[in-house]
């Protein structure tokens, strides 16, 4: 017997999730780091792209979102199916982009400024820090379902760091910077001679989530149990997705799913990065700090102005590279796992047999262990163990990943 497309039965904040994952994880780099380094440094008027990437980025997530949200699969699951020869090749670049230890270096670099260390005994002791968490969020993979963890920790580091951020502007409001801010959003093309284009389009890439990791929302989509992922695999495959009901309950859930997305990651991401940015102008000289040190020097400036205030923004700092490495390396098991899914089914069985050992937790597990060899290797590359840096690259591969 036939059924119809299931019916919404979810308010606008039981749907939220996939997004609020996404809001804080935007906050990791691209939005803490990444674009107060650039305003900092070249001024607000280099804002212009930040709408028209998130648009961009609103478009693409949608369309993963409802790939899953009516078939109950994941894109890149189709999309090597299709063509199983790139299972191999999609794995590697979703690994060789996401594997840089970028953010649990800069939380373990911040752990150790906060602790009164400074220079270079502080880069050594955050990268201590650094594999320290690393081999703590091993035990995050011990447990079947992570996507519950990630869903609350971002909740809570997101409620954090804007209710400090917002704090932090109020107390340090400025109507000319604060305008000038704006104006940035229209200065069109602008691009101040001797910008560095890899920071510029870390920034880009970063400045909302991009890369191979927009892919892993299909997943995040099932495990919220969206439309037809409500429902048990073989009852999907019941469904009657002509009838007038079915079409009617497709466009309650996808009107609401826009909704969701556009509130709490389009409109969300402006919000922040223009706070952030706006801090930074407000409490940076032009050229005063670059990279890491531009959050360093933010600490300082707000522990001057208010005691402990500047703590407060590096603790919310700490907490949310923290929850975002963790949910990178979620991400590279649930997109890698998918890929490996036509080599789990191959006709050789030696190559069968291999693959059939690799789950989404043990991938992640993996990258872990990667990420602790790339921080080792600093001991012969000093300039690995840079948190900038290692973002930078980073954000630079999945940009270059996700053109593929």
């Amino acid at each position: 017997m036939r059924s119809h497309f299931p019916a919404l039965k979810k308010s606008l904040l039981q749907m939220l999730g996939p997004s609020i994952i996404f809001a804080a994880l935007s906050l990791s780099g691209g939005e803490m780091l990444l674009w107060p380094n650039l305003v900092s440094n070249f001024g607000l008027n280099i804002l212009w792209p930040v709408p028209l990437i998130l648009i961009l980025q609103f478009a693409v997530n949608i369309e993963i979102e409802r790939y899953a949200l009516v078939t109950g699969k994941s894109v890149e699951t189709s999309l090597v199916s299709k063509a199983p020869w790139l299972s191999a090749i999609f794995a590697l670049t979703v690994l060789a982009a996401l594997v840089w230890p970028a953010w649990m270096t800069t939380a373990g670099n911040l752990i150790a400024h906060l602790s009164g260390f400074e220079g270079t005994e502080a880069r050594n002791v955050g990268f201590i820090i650094a594999i320290l968490l690393l081999i703590g969020s091993w035990f995050v993979f011990q447990k079947k379902e992570t996507y519950r963890v990630l869903e609350v920790c971002s909740r809570f580091s997101l409620i954090l760091a804007l209710g400090i951020i917002i704090s932090v502007v109020v107390l340090n409001f400025d109507p000319a910077i604060f305008m000038a801010g704006l104006h940035g959003f229209t200065t069109w093309g602008y691009l101040p001679e001797g910008m560095p284009r890899f920071d510029f389009v870390a920034a880009l890439a970063y400045g909302g989530v991009a890369g191979v990791l927009n892919l892993v929302q299909g997943e995040w989509i099932q495990d919220k149990g969206y439309g037809v992922n409500s429902l048990k695999k073989s009852a999907i495959a019941t469904i009657d997705f002509t009838t007038e009901q079915s079409r009617f309950n497709f466009k309650k859930w996808y009107r609401m799913m826009n909704a969701e997305h556009f509130i709490f990651f389009v409109f969300a991401n402006v919000f922040s990065i223009f706070l952030l940015c706006y801090l930074g102008a407000l409490l940076l000289p032009v050229g005063s700090a670059q990279g890491f040190q531009v959050f360093t020097a933010e600490i300082l400036a707000l522990n001057n102005q208010v005691q402990y205030l500047g703590t407060l923004f590096g603790v919310a700092g700490v907490i949310i590279f923290t929850m975002a490495n963790v949910t990178i390396l979620d991400a590279i098991g649930r997109l890698t796992f998918r890929m490996c899914g036509p080599l789990q089914q191959s006709k050789t069985s030696s190559v069968r047999t291999f693959f059939a050992w690799f789950t989404a937790r043990r991938i992640s597990q993996f990258a872990i262990l990667l990420g602790i060899i790339i921080l080792l290797s600093s001991l012969a590359i000093p300039s690995f163990k840079q948190p900038f840096l290692l973002l930078v690259v980073s954000a630079s591969m999945s940009a270059f990943t996700m053109w593929i």
